[in-house]
């Protein structure tokens, strides 16, 4: 038992001694299963731990054997026929020093372990702590950091054992020095319904694949032994992102056959071997998902269980925009020469500086690279900006209309970037965000039209693209029946939009439907949360009217020209516009919460 614990050693001893205070500052402990007696310092525990060790070892184990990792018992010496805990102390403050360097200085600001061995950082501990011993980075590695990744883990195998469904997001990442990497987190609401997220593994990926993606996913569920728990697989749209879950996760009939028991601890160090030494996780960016456009477009007939990440499809409806509007990839390459002239040119960072200006550089991995490029060439003035273009070895020259140019792009773009920000939260569910989102940008797009000039062309485009892209939500916008392999063809998007009190029925009034078209297609929402709610239920219920198959697409009417709307803003004043909800035959719960204002 550790010295340093007093307060629990006397908590644990009270089993065993009953203490009184006697002269001069010390302490007698009457020991119950022996009827002896005997006396230590107060505040010091020590004599009576060696009793019970030496006199009652069971009561000791079964009390003393568990209670700490750090310093034992054993490690309390004799000095001049008096026990110190000089030595002990010392240790144990060594343990600590090293225990916070791991958790705050290595894990929680992503230094490397290296740190330790810089002579520079020793000194600076010597002048913090004089008795500090200094360690290595392969002790911190393969003994701190590996104890506290056994304790995540332990955590998280048990957290994730009383959960029943779960989702997960597999990423791949790459570092500077284009090694791959695949990240798989889980998603679920624990009992506090809140949402939480962990990651459960971050491995080599060897090869891209889409049979050792799955099968790298499905050893990793085993470990944790989840793999039936999963409801969804959110990953990108590449093709062997698809092809890894087209046929979904196999669940194996002998899961826990006692021959296949994976051991969740006996790699604990595994990922912490010398090969990791150089890694610092500053490096690491998410993989450009660059692909052709028959990699991307073909969906093929996924499995229920994935899904397409939606921030992801919508970069990929941008980027077709800007890359296939005309006039615009000539304006968009004059940015792009700019900005990564900028980042080079000492003299115009200088410049810059001067002005208090910023020129956003320009990164395909990084989400709205383009908008935040575009935004921040455009909040510089004409004089200004044509005092940074004249550096330039080969100048580029910004004319007016490509000033108007850009000045409609940022438009145009700003609720994608909205979105895009909105639906990065970790801290709130965004599911129910997506039909919201894809409503709000159909209507923005309607609505911005009119007031074009030279962007006409890229606001048919990403209308075109969203409809391709999101052919499933559009699809069941316009009461039209959706495809087995329709992209965003999964009834959840809808019923969490529903289901979620921020939305419920409101994101439909941005589409201005005729009063007939809104109810019929609330009918067909709710018909898919009955559905969903009947399928493991024997009990019949009433169907609604079925809605039948209609060719009918979405019309609006001809509007002058409006201000753009706020980014889910449902409030009264809109509210006063809209169809009043028909009068259904739902569930008593599910009715008043429709109705609920």
């Amino acid at each position: 038992m550790n010295l340093h614990r007093q307060p629990v050693a006397k908590i644990l001893l009270k089993k065993y001694f009953l203490f009184s205070s006697i002269e001069r500052n010390r302490i007698c402990g009457h020991c119950q299963l022996c009827n002896q007696d005997y006396k230590d310092k107060a505040g010091i525990f020590s004599n009576f731990i060696k009793h019970l060790k030496r006199k009652h070892l069971s009561e000791y184990e079964k009390t003393f054997k568990k209670q700490d990792e750090g310093l034992l018992e054993e490690e309390i010496i004799e000095c001049d026929g008096r026990p110190t805990t000089e030595l002990s102390t010392s240790k144990f403050k060594q343990a600590q020093i090293t225990l916070a360097i791991a958790k705050h200085l290595i894990i929680k600001c992503n230094l490397p372990p290296n740190l330790v061995e810089n002579n520079a950082f020793r000194d600076f501990m010597k002048e913090c702590n004089v008795k500090w011993t200094p360690v290595s980075a392969k002790y911190l590695k393969h003994d701190t950091i590996a104890r506290f990744k056994e304790k995540v883990i332990k955590i998280i195998h048990d957290t994730l054992s009383a959960v029943d469904h779960l989702t997960l997001t597999v990423d791949g990442w790459t570092d500077r020095k284009c090694r791959s990497f695949l990240g798989v987190t889980c998603h679920f609401i624990n009992f506090k319904m809140e949402p939480e997220s962990y990651l459960i593994d971050f491995v080599r990926l060897k090869s891209h694949s889409g049979e050792y993606i799955h099968q790298t996913t499905e050893s990793i569920l085993d470990r944790f032994q989840i793999k039936e728990k999963v409801y969804k697989v959110v990953t990108d749209n590449a093709a062997s992102m698809i092809k890894a879950y087209k046929f979904g996760l196999t669940i194996d009939d002998e899961f826990n056959d006692s021959s296949r028991e994976i051991q969740l601890l006996s790699k604990t160090n595994e990922m912490l071997n010398d090969s990791y030494e150089d890694f610092d996780i500053n490096n690491f960016h998410f993989i450009d998902i660059q692909h052709s456009d028959e990699d991307i477009i073909d969906y093929g007939h996924s499995s229920d269980v994935r899904l397409s990440c939606f921030v992801h499809t919508l970069q990929l409806c941008i980027r077709d925009g800007l890359k296939n509007a005309s006039h615009i990839p000539k304006v968009l390459g004059k940015c792009q020469a700019l900005a990564k002239f900028s980042h080079k040119s000492s003299k115009m960072a200088d410049l810059l500086e001067q002005l208090n200006k910023n020129i956003h550089k320009m990164n395909l991995t990084r989400w709205n690279s383009e908008y935040l490029l575009i935004k921040s060439i455009y909040s510089i003035s004409k004089n200004e900006l044509e005092l940074i273009t004249s550096m330039m070895d080969n100048p580029v020259k910004f004319s007016s209309n490509d000033l108007t140019l850009l000045e409609e792009i940022i438009h145009i773009l700003e609720p994608f970037y909205e979105i895009t920000v909105k639906c990065q939260s970790e801290a709130a569910v965004t599911v129910s965000l997506v039909v919201p989102s894809i409503v709000h940008l159909i209507s923005h797009l309607h609505d911005i039209k009119q007031d074009i000039s030279f962007c006409s062309k890229l606001v048919e485009q990403l209308q075109e693209s969203i409809k391709t892209r999101f052919s499933g939500i559009t699809n069941r916008l316009n009461l039209v029946d959706v495809a087995e392999n329709d992209p965003y063809g999964d009834t959840l998007y809808f019923m969490a939009a529903v289901l979620d009190p921020a939305f419920k029925f409101y994101w439909i009034r941005d589409l201005q439907l005729p009063i007939h078209m809104e109810n019929r297609l609330k009918q067909n929402i709710i018909q898919l949360i009955f559905d969903e709610m009947n399928k493991d239920s024997k009990k019949s219920k009433n169907d609604l009217n079925k809605v039948s198959s209609s060719s009918a697409t979405i019309t609006f009417t001809a509007t002058s020209k409006v201000k753009r709307r706020k980014l889910f803003n449902y409030d009264d004043s809109n509210m006063d516009d809209s169809n009043e909800s028909t009068t259904l035959d739902p569930t008593v719960e599910l009715n008043a919460y429709l109705n609920d204002p």
